[in-house]
């Protein structure tokens, strides 16, 4: 998504109101923006997806349209407190089988990394080493575009033992909770990033004596510079509902977990990272050893899979001549 197109949705936002409310959020479904204020849904573009497996299984919605998109938010704004001060900040529980919310919590209780950058509406950017927190706060984020403070979510993140990069504006700024997470000492940081974010290769190149591992999720809606970009600067990549990912992705990438909503592992740093979310410590040893690609998968399809686990799941590991290897059930239209 262009700086401008999220510009232009901030000034319809301001012409219809009258003024651009102080208690603000902007996310993303299906590729559209949804403007959110004191809890309740304001504005919501056309959808450019219609349907997606995972909004299926997390909402019950067969189809995707501006309802069933409000009813999300409402329903995340009262159940989980979401977009209000009464947000959820801590939870442990396994939404999304292969969310980066769920593997960043993993990586951080086996102490493969030290922190986790993350954004969270009404904070902005957030530093934590609190497994938690990051799941708290991850487990039904969309991407965060645009956010204003809430004092009670930053009142009970820090008291969480976590840290804001700017407290005062709620600031969104991957690159600068990067750096943050290196002034409070951490060495190895696992980072969100937004596909259509321009700040990966600043934080690849940021310093050589960390070790970062760079997540690009929000994918859907990115173009195909965006998506070539993103499969040689970061190290894990969610497909979300994006073509251009999907097919540029499967050249490069060395490993593919899932198949309805992909994520695509391009780098030895990428496995590491990936490795803390299997329970089976052979896993790292078998895909280093193998000349041939690999995607892990709920569904056993053939003979010759090796079961492992993954979080709190029973999968299987398979070896495979090229990437991607699609399902019949994915996002539709892919876009």
């Amino acid at each position: 998504m262009a700086e401008n197109d999220l510009q232009s949705f901030i000034d319809e936002i301001k012409k219809e109101t009258g003024t651009l409310p102080a208690d603000l959020h902007i996310t993303r479904k299906a590729c559209a923006l949804v403007a959110i204020s004191n809890g309740k849904v304001i504005k919501i573009q056309e959808p450019e997806v219609h349907y997606c497996p995972l909004f299926k299984s997390l909402f019950s919605f067969e189809s995707i349209n501006k309802e069933s998109i409000e009813k999300k938010f409402d329903r995340q704004a009262s159940h989980w407190g979401m977009f209000t001060g009464n947000r959820r900040i801590c939870d442990e529980k396994i939404i999304v089988p292969f969310g980066a919310s769920e593997m960043i919590m993993y990586a951080l209780k086996r102490r493969n990394i030290d922190a986790a950058v993350i954004a969270c509406e009404g904070a902005g950017t957030v530093i934590t080493s609190n497994p938690a927190v990051v799941q708290g706060i991850g487990a039904y984020m969309n991407g965060l575009f645009y956010t204003t403070p809430i004092p009670e979510i930053i009142e009970r993140i820090i008291k969480n033992g976590a840290a804001v990069l700017s407290a005062a504006d709620a600031g969104l700024d991957q690159y600068e909770g990067v750096k943050k997470a290196a002034e409070l000492g951490y060495k190895k940081i696992a980072v969100t990033v937004r596909g259509d974010e321009q700040i990966l290769d600043r934080i690849r190149k940021y310093n050589s004596s960390l070790d970062i591992v760079i997540l690009s999720i929000c994918n859907t809606g990115i173009n195909s510079l965006q998506a070539d970009h993103i499969c040689k600067s970061a190290d894990l990549a969610w497909a979300c509902a994006s073509k251009e990912l999907r097919e540029i992705a499967g050249s490069s990438a060395i490993m593919q977990v899932g198949m309805k909503i992909p994520v695509f592992i391009f780098t030895k740093r990428g496995l590491d990272f990936i490795s803390s979310y299997s329970s089976d410590p052979e896993l790292q040893i078998k895909l280093n050893d193998a000349d041939r690609k690999h995607y892990i998968t709920a569904n056993k399809f053939r003979q010759g899979s090796i079961k492992i686990n993954m979080g709190r799941f029973s999968v299987f590991l398979y070896e495979t001549d090229e990437l991607p290897v699609d399902a019949d059930d994915r996002p539709e239209p892919l876009v």
